[in-house]
């Protein structure tokens, strides 16, 4: 009877430090593809790492630009995160993207921002699946 209950004592123990070792939402901060700054760092590390020709006056702009951009969807998403306005975030939010990519265009090249759209493309297509909303 003893090992029993300390059989269950130890379950009991191991079970509660597993669930308390993670954040919600499976470790990644309680959002399916991080918060806004890993989103954004995996974005400008993709565009660095596809992008080889990329000047230093071009990193530095494009730093300021993913700076800029990080500072202003966090205010975004405290602001929106108490509204219940669904097409209303999906339209400020796509406004922010349009914003950046119109700044990120007029510092890259034709073929730099080409490799940069298909960046977006295939992250924001990523996106869509994750959210579940049936394109695949």
């Amino acid at each position: 009877m003893k090992a029993l209950q300390n059989s269950m004592l130890i379950l009991f123990i191991g079970i509660s430090i597993s669930t308390l070792a993670q954040p919600p939402g499976g470790g990644r901060g309680g959002r399916p593809g991080g918060g806004p700054e890993e989103m954004i760092a995996r974005e400008k590390q993709a565009l660095y790492s596809k992008v080889k020709d990329l000047t230093d006056d071009q990193k530095l702009l494009l730093d300021g630009i993913y700076e800029e951009f990080g500072t202003t969807l966090k205010e975004t998403f405290e602001e929106l995160r108490q509204s219940n306005d669904r097409e209303g975030r999906r339209k400020k939010m796509e406004a922010l993207r349009k914003e950046k990519d119109e700044l990120i265009a007029d510092v890259l090249n034709e073929d730099q921002f080409e490799i940069y759209k298909s960046i977006s493309q295939t992250r924001r297509e990523k996106r869509s699946d994750d959210d579940g909303d049936g394109k695949n």
